[in-house]
């Protein structure tokens, strides 16, 4: 891989490690649980995958629920974070450090998820890759969902320029679409009493049609589409795209 298109390796490091609790706030992420046991519709205990689980938010969420997780992430730090909260609560969650593309069971769990649109952030050898990753993890009929923003989501509220304040950290975003790679690339600027800094990310933009293409693709049918986690339908303009697979 280019390894430009490594930008996650420091981004999730970086000062994002500050702002990321501050975006998901418990209610937040119980609101996010609800919406993927409602639409993953699989019956206690399932076994389900979260990949990738980043601090393990919504993993843990779903643990407390009676579910038996799983999670991945490349990120030493989230799982870290991850442990020492599974183990405050008296969890029982598998933790795996690796890499997406290399889940490492096959035909283990009823369902799993990849929330928050950490979808596209390699290349799209990379992102073939995870999908069919997921696949293989995957039991017959096993439900995958997956949260992604696509061509339909972003381009009727793009602008090149952005900015938010989370908690006492101002974010500064620059923008630029590139037409070519069809990746969507940001230049972010944390800015923190007198300290900034600066990380770079770069996302593959797909459209609706090649989400559901690369999915058929790789094993899976059976689509379902939303458009935000009241389950409005998908259509342009849309929030996200959340979409539903089965793995045949």
């Amino acid at each position: 891989m280019n390894s430009n298109l490594k930008w996650w390796q420091k981004f999730f490091k970086g000062t994002w490690q500050h702002v990321q609790p501050l975006v998901h706030t418990p209610e937040q992420n119980q609101k996010e649980a609800d919406f993927i046991e409602d639409v993953l519709n699989v019956k206690l205990p399932a076994e389900i995958l979260d990949v990738p689980c980043g601090e393990g938010r919504l993993t843990i969420e779903l643990a407390s629920r009676g579910y038996k997780m799983s999670g991945v992430d490349i990120n030493e730090n989230f799982l870290k974070e991850a442990k020492e909260k599974t183990e405050r609560r008296g969890l029982d969650i598998i933790w795996h450090h690796g890499d997406m593309r290399k889940i490492p069971w096959e035909n283990k769990f009823n369902a799993a998820f990849c929330m928050w649109g950490s979808f596209g952030y390699l290349d799209d050898e990379g992102d073939t890759e995870f999908i069919k990753a997921v696949s293989r993890s995957l039991k017959r009929s096993g439900v995958f969902l997956l949260d992604i923003l696509v061509a339909e989501t972003l381009f009727p509220k793009y602008r090149p320029k952005g900015w938010n304040k989370i908690g006492d950290i101002i974010v500064l975003e620059d923008r630029i679409w590139d037409h070519i790679t069809g990746r969507i690339e940001v230049d972010w600027t944390f800015i923190r009493q007198k300290n900034q800094s600066t990380y770079h990310s770069s996302i593959r933009i797909y459209t609706y049609k090649e989400v559901i293409n690369l999915l058929r693709q790789n094993g899976f049918e059976h689509f379902v589409a939303f458009g935000s986690l009241s389950k409005d339908a998908f259509q342009f303009g849309a929030q996200r795209l959340f979409i539903t697979a089965r793995r045949i």
